[in-house]
């Protein structure tokens, strides 16, 4: 009986290590499987004439519509209608505001020859782009043109009106902005809406030069403009002649020349900006829009 049991595990031992022992043996089946190698073929562009193989291929040429030209040309070119361009001018460069000048020096004042309007064209001038409009600052320190002569503050607008003048005539503008500060305080030169305070804006139009009633019209329109955006931001239009006053403030010089100016010596940094985003939304809202349709 034992010897039968033996008999049979011999067997079974040798059953079960056939498969691994024929797996080891050289049959042809059993070689490793390598996948093939797929041969890379160079890609050749032939040519119609055989002297020239050398020479790149030739593309034809696609036959375009009148149509699918005219299309084509609206979109690769720039827009036809002219961009709209902006001088700022500052007379009175170096009114400041209170606020202002107390966190840049720690001092109070109302004019300054560092922190000044003048120092705020660059940022007036990105708010102006971010609006579609090319802006400009006329390259005069007026109120440091007048220190050096000795002049005072009513020599103002005429110390600036040679660069003025020059500039004009060497470039074309569609608005030119003479920025100013009004002396007025807070309670006058603020207004609220939405929770937000904005520095309220007036526009100041020469009644004795040739130009008056162009001046108005533009000033009117932005004054309406500024209102829909922001009620009660402008206050509106102050007409200046007579004895004691400039009557002119070389509006003369152009057409569309406004004096405007933007809160008073009590509004902060913050409040000016905010007034000048919206001007210069009333600005392509108002009058950019009305070119584009003329022109069109």
């Amino acid at each position: 009986m034992l010897k039968k049991v033996q008999v049979l595990a011999v067997f079974l031992f040798f059953f079960f290590m056939l498969p691994i022992i024929a797996g080891l043996l050289p049959f042809p089946n059993n070689e490793k499987y390598e996948p093939p190698q797929v041969e890379e073929k160079q890609v050749v562009f032939a040519s119609a004439d055989v002297s020239t193989q050398e020479a790149p291929p030739t593309e034809m040429p696609i036959e375009v519509t009148p149509e699918e030209q005219e299309t084509k040309s609206q979109s690769d070119v720039t827009p036809s209608v002219n961009s709209y361009d902006v001088l700022f001018v500052f007379t009175h460069s170096h009114e400041t505001y209170k606020p202002f000048v107390k966190t840049e020096k720690g001092k109070v004042a109302v004019y300054d020859d560092q922190t000044n309007l003048l120092t705020m064209a660059k940022v007036m001038e990105d708010y102006f782009r971010l609006n579609g409009l090319n802006a400009k600052t006329l390259d005069v320190d007026v109120m440091s043109v007048m220190k050096q002569k000795g002049v005072t503050m009513a020599s103002a607008y005429k110390t600036v009106r040679p660069y003025l003048s020059k500039e004009l005539q060497q470039n074309s503008y569609d608005l030119v902005l003479d920025i100013h500060r009004d002396a007025t305080a807070a309670d006058k030169s603020t207004v609220i809406h939405n929770d937000v305070k904005y520095a309220k804006v007036a526009f100041v139009i020469g009644a004795e030069n040739p130009n008056y009633k162009s001046n108005l019209s533009y000033a009117n329109t932005l004054s309406q403009s500024l209102n829909k955006i922001v009620p009660n931001l402008s206050r509106g239009i102050i007409e200046k002649k007579g004895a004691g006053v400039d009557g002119v403030y070389n509006q003369d010089l152009s057409k569309s020349l406004l004096l405007i100016e933007i809160g008073g010596i009590d509004n902060t940094e913050d409040e000016v900006y905010r007034s000048i985003a919206v001007l210069a939304q009333a600005i392509s809202k108002s009058l950019v829009n009305q070119q584009v349709a003329k022109n069109n």
